[in-house]
């Protein structure tokens, strides 16, 4: 199978698994999981490349997550108005979010400041994984900015992102499980015509 369609078939697959599942509670766990393993198969394969991306973004994907999960950010936001408690959830959000697109954005660079290993460098999937969080920190700002109008101006019909909200970030995690599945699946594929190469 060509590494296109096996970036749309991985894709297509991710986001129709989430959709059917349309649970945070479980989708959530699901995601972190398989960041999680695409890591520790890096780790496994010795992918530096692999291990650190799945790394980074597993690291401040889980990091917002155990945050709110603890409640956290509700004890801060008690005794705030609904616009600041609004604007620190979604600017918490964004926050992390950001953070993953710089680090994706200079990841060799990181990678190379961590680890002294040589074979740390660019690779197809670089230029694939900070679209993914920037699109996501778009979709934070609008979040931000659609709830403020709500609630400033009392415009309770300013609704679209909030009642869209799960399903357009499904749709991200739907493209970053793809393309970390395609990126395990592809080294995978090259390492072994390296190895018939040598042999």
């Amino acid at each position: 199978m060509k590494p296109s369609n096996l970036i749309l078939f991985s894709i297509a697959s991710m986001a129709f698994f989430y959709i059917q599942l349309w649970d945070v509670s479980l989708t959530t766990p699901l995601h972190l999981s398989l960041l999680g393993a695409c890591t520790v198969y890096g780790i496994y394969i010795k992918n530096i490349n692999m291990s650190h991306i799945a790394g980074f973004i597993f690291t401040l994907t889980a990091l917002p997550t155990i945050i709110f999960e603890t409640g956290l950010i509700n004890h801060i936001i008690v005794n705030m108005s609904k616009v600041l408690q609004g604007l620190i959830i979604y600017g918490t959000q964004l926050f992390f979010s950001l953070a993953t697109i710089s680090i994706l954005i200079f990841r060799v660079q990181v990678s190379r400041h961590l680890s002294k290993s040589k074979n740390i460098e660019l690779t197809n999937f670089d230029g694939v994984f900070h679209w993914i969080y920037i699109y996501i920190s778009i979709l934070y700002l609008s979040s931000m900015v659609e709830y403020f109008i709500k609630v400033h101006f009392n415009m309770n019909s300013w609704t679209f992102i909030y009642d869209n909200f799960e399903g357009l970030v499904y749709i991200a995690w739907a493209l970053n499980c793809g393309a970390l599945l395609t990126m395990m699946i592809t080294s995978q594929k090259s390492d072994t015509r390296t190895e018939k190469t040598t042999a």
